[in-house]
């Protein structure tokens, strides 16, 4: 039977109790219950004034105003406070009933712009949320997962400049450097510079974003978020960068800042865009084991282009430290020439023993062979015994539903892939808000 609801009670008044409004197992009653949010006061007290000026907003309530945006995956403020309007669940969460007046949707980026800007406020309510699950004995901090995901930045690509600038390095590859140029007085070579300037591609409206470009994805403007989480997916650590920087320059800071204020770290599982000798280096020496994936060795094809007969790569050839060089599979000797800028030494065969060997065109198709071993080549193969080992085997698979969940929830459902912000500090609070709000919703689940 067809029924017609009659429209003639939306002039109805009625008396409502807001707390009867919200369904027992809304996510927001379940994070009301996890956490006291009156630890932001603490946090934010020094940046408002005691006895001058208007009353300002509730901070507490700004604040959830932001964890309802990236809780819920509202793209913008300005839609925020719409919701917000007319949702009881989000008043009762804040604390308002329908005759309270909800903030302008400019309120919080002015205040961001007057007091949180430049402040330590959001990595803050990370910590302090973090320190919740701790407490309970959530969070397992032997073995930290990294990775990082690119966000997408919200300028336009063809609004670009190539700029020239001078290549900037961090203490841990000044390190390496210093060694090289120390090698190469041994040698009586002369020293490298290592200020070299090189061109990048700059957005004019966003310049602290980078140029990014991998594999078949498009080439775009982005920010590069690196991660750490614990095996059972909380997120320990967070930090920005421009996107067209590479996962093993962005994690390295990341990791080994990280590791320096958490001894207990034993292992630091990463996939294979990490696998770098500087980090692995700085990893061992830390008394840290990195896990990292197998990686098929890469060769090029024969000669002509048209056979699929891979070149031999340095596996094939041994290394006798003893003496510093390499043999090849005919048992000639490729002795040590020199080391380039990046801390590779190359090895090269004599010509006369490539001319006539059996293996020529399975090796190379130049006048002779040359091998490069990186200065911390040592840690390389430390690291590839680690992975094959019974715990590297264990501990690694756990990546997928570590910090790979976390992007593949952040991006699908809190805003992670995008961004309306420019600039990197900005950025960077929003990334800590987001996950912020990623280990609370966690949090409140388990205590639920």
């Amino acid at each position: 039977m067809l029924t017609k609801h009659q429209i003639n009670n939306r002039e109805n008044i009625f008396i409502m109790d807001m707390d009867k409004l919200v369904p027992n197992n809304h996510l927001v009653r379940k994070i009301d219950k996890a956490i006291d949010f009156s630890f932001i006061y603490d946090i934010v007290e020094n940046l408002y004034a005691d006895d001058m000026g208007r009353p300002s907003i509730d901070p507490v309530i700004l604040f959830k105003i932001v964890f309802i945006q990236y809780l819920f995956n509202i793209r913008s403020m300005r839609r925020t406070i719409e919701e917000i309007e007319v949702n009881a669940a989000y008043r009762w969460f804040l604390g308002y009933d329908f005759n309270d007046v909800v903030p302008h949707f400019s309120t919080f980026g002015k205040n961001y712009v007057r007091r949180f800007e430049g402040t330590s406020v959001f990595e803050e309510i990370f910590n302090t949320i973090l320190y919740q699950a701790m407490k309970l004995k959530l969070v397992k901090m032997d073995n930290i997962f990294v990775d990082a995901t690119h966000i997408k930045a919200y300028a336009n690509k063809r609004q670009v400049n190539d700029i020239i600038i001078n290549d900037s390095t961090n203490r841990y590859v000044e390190s390496l450097q210093t060694e090289i140029n120390e090698v190469r007085v041994e040698e009586g070579k002369k020293e490298i510079d290592f200020n070299e300037a090189k061109k990048v591609t700059k957005s004019l409206t966003d310049p602290d974003c980078g140029m990014f470009h991998k594999g078949e994805k498009e080439r775009q403007l982005a920010y590069s978020n690196q991660v750490i989480s614990d095996e059972n997916g909380w997120v320990l650590a967070s930090q920005v960068f421009p996107g067209n920087l590479h996962d093993s320059q962005t994690g390295l800071e990341t990791v080994i800042n990280y590791i320096e204020a958490h001894e207990e770290v034993d292992m630091a599982v990463m996939d294979s865009g990490y696998d770098h000798p500087v980090l692995l280096h700085e990893l061992f020496k830390r008394g840290v084991k990195p896990v990292i994936p197998y990686k098929r060795p890469k060769g090029r094809k024969g000669a002509g282009g048209s056979s699929n007969i891979l070149y031999f790569t340095k596996h094939r050839f041994k290394y006798i430290e003893l003496h510093d060089y390499y043999v090849c599979p005919n048992e000639k000797v490729l002795t040590y020439r020199g080391t380039n800028k990046q801390g590779y030494k190359a090895y090269k065969t004599k010509t006369k023993d490539c001319l006539n060997c059996p293996f020529k065109t399975q090796c190379t198709n130049q006048k002779t062979k040359v091998i490069l071993r990186h200065f911390y080549e040592a840690d390389s193969e430390e690291a590839k015994l680690i992975r094959l080992s019974e715990i590297g085997k264990e501990v690694y698979p756990k990546r997928k539903t570590s910090v790979e969940r976390v992007f593949g929830i952040s991006k699908m459902n809190h805003c992670l892939g995008f961004t309306f912000l420019r600039g990197l500090r900005k950025n960077e609070d929003r990334s800590f808000m987001i996950l912020s709000m990623y280990n609370l919703k966690k949090l409140a689940t388990i205590m639920w």
